[in-house]
């Protein structure tokens, strides 16, 4: 079950950069964790558990705020649906809308929108409190999506990663092989883990049309109602519904994502040569996509560190399948590049093996 203490940057993926660490206010002990920077200092890491970092309170959780989405995520629906049935159990009471009682959790998820129009009455058919029901009923709060984080990502991420990186070279060593995947599902599936990484993230903007939304329509409209800091929720509304969408595989940012790659993209694996070359870096907002015309090489494209010594890339093809994938090791140079646009694209935190970064930055 869900807590309220919510990761945007799961666990088990962090758990990759795990390794001896010590925290700068007691650096003589040591113990498991990560070495965790601001942006805004990265002068000198700081141990930390990975459980403590790269999450908010309530990330995911939707209460009766979020009402508006509840026609587009049936399960999250009939999630409020069903603890509102044992709500209405435990006073003893029975909802009606227009005579009719809601006496199962379909005929409450049916009329939910229409929740202030509702009527309860005991048994006996004496009137029951409706304000102080509908308050409790407003305490509501859904879990659904943290809970589907944790069973359809958490726990098939560690597969999933081992499943793609299994044909490549572990060994120390340099070179570049072009692989072909027999099973294109091993790509497909770390293709979904990419594109949900991208929208888990509070920060996912939906290639800006969020912003845009959001500045250009909601507040300038809302304003004039003197309800401009609605504009939040809807927005907040948005992006829970994305997130939805893709957990259980629905049309929308996700599908559109699987589509696009299938059709357009190229895989490319770095991996670094050996460790005295450098690791890669991660961060609050690991999937990065990166376009900058002004760039001397295209380096424009997806970027996503998948261990410290693994880092996936997403650039268009210009033939081939996407389970065609170049392997390709990289060296000091290459790594700092591949840090920085990470950093770059960092909104405050970088997770790292390393308790200083000048030399792989």
């Amino acid at each position: 079950m869900a807590t309220k203490f919510q990761h945007y940057v799961p666990r088990v993926y962090t758990k990759a950069w795990e390794t001896t660490v010590y925290t700068k206010r007691e650096p003589e002990k040591p113990f498991e964790g990560v070495y965790f920077y601001n942006k805004s200092d990265l002068s000198k890491g700081d141990g930390r558990n990975k459980g403590s970092i790269l999450a908010t309170n309530h990330t995911y959780t939707i209460d009766f705020n979020y009402s508006f989405i509840f026609s587009k995520c049936r399960d999250i629906r009939n999630e409020f649906a069903e603890k509102i049935k044992t709500i209405l159990q435990e006073r003893k009471v029975t909802a009606f809308y227009n005579g009719i009682p809601l006496t199962n959790r379909n005929a409450i998820s049916r009329n939910l929108v229409d929740l202030e129009q509702w009527a309860f009455y005991y048994a006996d058919n004496t009137p029951a409190p409706k304000k102080a029901i509908i308050n409790s009923i407003k305490e509501v709060r859904s879990y659904c999506l943290e809970d589907r984080f944790g069973s359809y990502v958490e726990t098939r991420w560690e597969a999933i990663l081992n499943e793609f990186l299994r044909p490549f070279p572990k060994e120390d060593g340099r070179g570049q092989i072009e692989y072909t995947f027999p099973q294109t599902q091993a790509v497909l599936n770390m293709l979904d883990m990419v594109a949900l990484m991208m929208c888990r993230n509070p920060a996912f903007d939906l290639l800006g049309t969020f912003s845009w939304m959001k500045d250009e329509i909601l507040v300038p409209v809302l304003a004039q109602l003197g309800q401009a800091h609605e504009a939040d929720v809807l927005i907040r509304g948005a992006w829970l519904t994305e997130i939805y969408r893709g957990l259980f595989i629905e049309k929308g940012f996700v599908q559109s994502f699987l589509s696009t790659a299938i059709s357009n993209l190229g895989i490319v694996v770095f991996r670094v040569a050996n460790e005295s070359e450098g690791s890669f870096i991660t961060s609050d907002n690991p999937v990065v996509c990166h376009k900058l015309l002004v760039e001397a090489t295209n380096q424009n494209g997806i970027y996503f560190p998948l261990t410290p010594k693994f880092m996936l890339f997403l650039g268009k093809r210009s033939g081939g399948d996407i389970n065609e994938i170049l392997f390709r090791t990289v060296c000091n140079e290459d790594i700092r590049r591949l840090n920085r646009i990470i950093l770059n694209a960092a909104e405050t935190n970088i997770v790292s093996t390393r308790q200083y970064l000048g030399y792989i930055i």
